[in-house]
C-alpha cells in the first residue's frame, strides 16, 4: 500500500468488502433453518474449520514467492483472532521477523487497520488471496482481517493509485461512521436483490451472532451478522443456511452458505443451484469492486469470515451457479 498521512502509531491496514459464498449446495452440505426454537443464533455444532497447520505460499511482485509455517504466526489482531488464527497481514509480517523482506507498517487509528508503509523501500502495495478451490479476487478487505485458512494463496502488488485512494478513503469513512454511534455498527443501507424484487432496509443496527467461534474472539461482527441481525429485528421472515464442508470435489471449504432469505414481499422461487452472495463497501468505493457478473462456482470467501467495521450499505444477491 502507499504511505498513508495522518496518526500512524506502529503497525498496518487494508481495505472494505466484496466477499462471496459459494453457489449451488449440490447435496453436500448440512441444512440450518432460523430461527430454530425462536432464536436467530446458529450452533456451532461442531462446523469447524481446522487451524492452518500446512505451510503456504506468497508471492510478491517482483521481490519473489516465500513459503510460511502457520504454526509460527501470531496474529497482531489478537482482539478479533483466536488462538491458532492470523489475517492476510500477519503472513507478511511474519516473513519480515523472519528477515525474508523488509517491511514498514503502522496502524491508523482514524482507518480502523494497520497500513503497510513499504515493503523493501518500495510503497503502493495492495494484496489478493486465493481460496482453496477458487481464483485470486481482487480484494476490497481490511488486509489485517482477512482470515487465512489452510491451504490459501496470498499475492501482493503495486495497486493503482487512484483504487488505493478510495480504500483509503472509504476505511476512514468507516471509522468515522462507527465512531459517530458511540461504536454500534448501524448500516445505513442492507438491499435484498431476490430473482424477482428487491427491497431495502435504512439504518439497521447490526449485532454478533458468533456464528465462527472456530475463528473470531465473541463480538466479532460478520456480513452474515447482518441478515441475522434483521430476522432478530423481525424485517425477515426466516433464513436457510448450509454448512459446506466440500464444494464439487474441493475439500476444506468450511463455511455457510446462504440459501434463501425468506421475506414478507415474494421474492421468487428456491433453486438448489442458486443462493445470495454479499458486498459491503461505502458508495466511493463501489466502482472499484469486483461486479457480480462472474460465474459463481468458485470458493470465495463466504459472509460469515468477512468482518465488518461500519460499511456505507450491504447488498445481498441472489446468483446461480453456472451450468
Amino acid at each position: 500500500m502507499r504511505r498513508w498521512a495522518a496518526n500512524l502509531v506502529l503497525l498496518l491496514v487494508v481495505g472494505p468488502l466484496f466477499s462471496f459464498a459459494v453457489v449451488a449446495s449440490e447435496g453436500t452440505g448440512e441444512p440450518v433453518a432460523l430461527p430454530a426454537n425462536g432464536s436467530w443464533s446458529v450452533a456451532s455444532d461442531m462446523r469447524v474449520d481446522p487451524i492452518p497447520t500446512a505451510p503456504g505460499s506468497i508471492e510478491i511482485r517482483g521481490i519473489g514467492t516465500f513459503t510460511y509455517d502457520p504454526t509460527t504466526i501470531t496474529s497482531l489482531r489478537a482482539d478479533l483472532f483466536v488462538a491458532g488464527r492470523f489475517s492476510a497481514l500477519d503472513v507478511l509480517v511474519q516473513l519480515a521477523r523472519s528477515g525474508q523482506i523488509e517491511l514498514q507498517y503502522a496502524y491508523d487509528e482514524t482507518a480502523a487497520t494497520y497500513v503497510i508503509q513499504s515493503i523493501n523501500g518500495l510503497d503502493g502495495w495492495w494484496y489478493d488471496v486465493r481460496m482453496p478451490g477458487g481464483a485470486f479476487e481482487r480484494t476490497a478487505l481490511r488486509m489485517d482481517t482477512y482470515p487465512i485458512k489452510e491451504g490459501a494463496a496470498l499475492y501482493l502488488y503495486l495497486e493503482d493509485p487512484a483504487r488505493l485512494a478510495a480504500i483509503e478513503a472509504s476505511f476512514r469513512e468507516e471509522a468515522a461512521r462507527l465512531r459517530a454511534h458511540g461504536g454500534e455498527l448501524i448500516v445505513p443501507v442492507v438491499t435484498i436483490k431476490g430473482p424477482r424484487s428487491t427491497v431495502t432496509f435504512n439504518d439497521v443496527a447490526v449485532t454478533s451472532h458468533d456464528v465462527r467461534p472456530d475463528i473470531f474472539q465473541p463480538g466479532a461482527i460478520t456480513a452474515l451478522d447482518v441478515l441475522l441481525s434483521l430476522g432478530e429485528q423481525g424485517k425477515i421472515a426466516g433464513l436457510e443456511l448450509t454448512w459446506h464442508a466440500t464444494v464439487g470435489g474441493v475439500a476444506n471449504v468450511n463455511h455457510y452458505m446462504v440459501d434463501w432469505i425468506s421475506l414478507p414481499d415474494v421474492l421468487g422461487e428456491k433453486d438448489s443451484l442458486c443462493g445470495y452472495m454479499d458486498a459491503a463497501a461505502t458508495e466511493g468505493l463501489r466502482g472499484f469492486l469486483t461486479p457480480h457478473s462472474h460465474a459463481t462456482t468458485e470458493i470465495h470467501l463466504p459472509s460469515d469470515s468477512e468482518l465488518l467495521v461500519s460499511p456505507g450499505f450491504v447488498e445481498w444477491q441472489w446468483l446461480c451457479a453456472s451450468s
